[in-house]
């Protein structure tokens, strides 16, 4: 008989991080959609009928832009930077108490939840993007101006609800009651998050205010970078990732708080 053993096979931290965020996606996408293939298509068409309805409210209401901007291209794709902020805010605000059986397993970190809920968010209203880009594209004829301030406006969006997501993931495992306050939480934000109104339109003052929400200059970069000269935008890149940094850190730091808490309490 030999004598050669056979050796398990190491797996790098990277590898098995990626094997952990790719079953929480899986285990996420079947409690969210079953088994069924409708299911999975309802992760486009939910994103893609709301800014249909969107869309579909100010071109009946006769809304007029400059130059000869498509009213419901603008307003469809202008809704989705923040569609994609309020889904993964109000998925991760709630990934930690809706998924404490899984902190059993030794490879599971509180972060590998609102990961795998972000990015499944993520994948969906890109794919809805893509398919009004598209759209756009082949029945008007209207190509992104910018196509890399295109996508990383959208990435910003994604970070910043990631981060404030997470940070309120947190905060909900001292004080439950606070995740029933996140989506009314986030329809109060809606007005002033830019999403259906461009700087330009509103009083210097009323400007000077709004740009203090780094949401805001998401959707005004997002709007230069499909229309570009075609409209005046007001946006602060920079300003945005302080934002980003700020929030993601803050969302690391109270998860270890977070982590010891639940220990205890356990």
């Amino acid at each position: 008989m030999s004598g050669h053993v056979p050796q398990r096979v190491r797996r790098s931290a990277l590898s098995s991080q990626l094997g952990v965020l790719h079953a929480l996606l899986v285990r996420e996408m079947q409690q969210r959609f079953g088994r069924s293939r409708i299911g999975y298509v309802w992760l486009l068409a939910e994103p893609l009928m709301l800014g249909f309805g969107i869309a579909v409210l100010h071109w009946m209401t006769e809304s007029h832009l400059p130059n000869n901007i498509p009213v419901f291209l603008f307003y469809a794709l202008g809704y989705m930077p923040f569609y994609m902020f309020r889904s993964i805010l109000t998925r991760n605000a709630g990934a930690i108490l809706q998924s404490m059986q899984l902190l059993f397993h030794r490879n599971i970190k509180l972060h590998d939840l609102t990961m795998s809920r972000t990015m499944l968010e993520v994948v969906a209203c890109m794919a809805v993007v893509a398919l009004l880009v598209g759209g756009g594209i082949v029945f008007l004829d209207e190509w992104p101006a910018y196509p890399g301030l295109f996508v990383l406006s959208l990435l910003l969006s994604a970070l910043l609800g990631h981060g404030f997501g997470t940070l309120l993931a947190s905060l909900t495992t001292f004080y439950e009651p606070l995740e029933r306050l996140i989506h009314p939480l986030t329809y109060l934000m809606m007005p002033f998050s830019g999403a259906f109104v461009m700087l330009s339109s509103v009083t210097p003052s009323a400007r000077e205010a709004l740009l203090y929400n780094p949401l805001v200059h998401v959707h005004e970069a997002m709007r230069y970078a499909q229309w570009g000269d075609r409209i005046v935008a007001y946006y602060d890149i920079p300003y945005t990732l302080l934002w980003v940094l700020i929030l993601n850190v803050l969302a690391i730091a109270s998860l270890r708080v977070a982590r010891r808490h639940l220990t205890m309490s356990g």
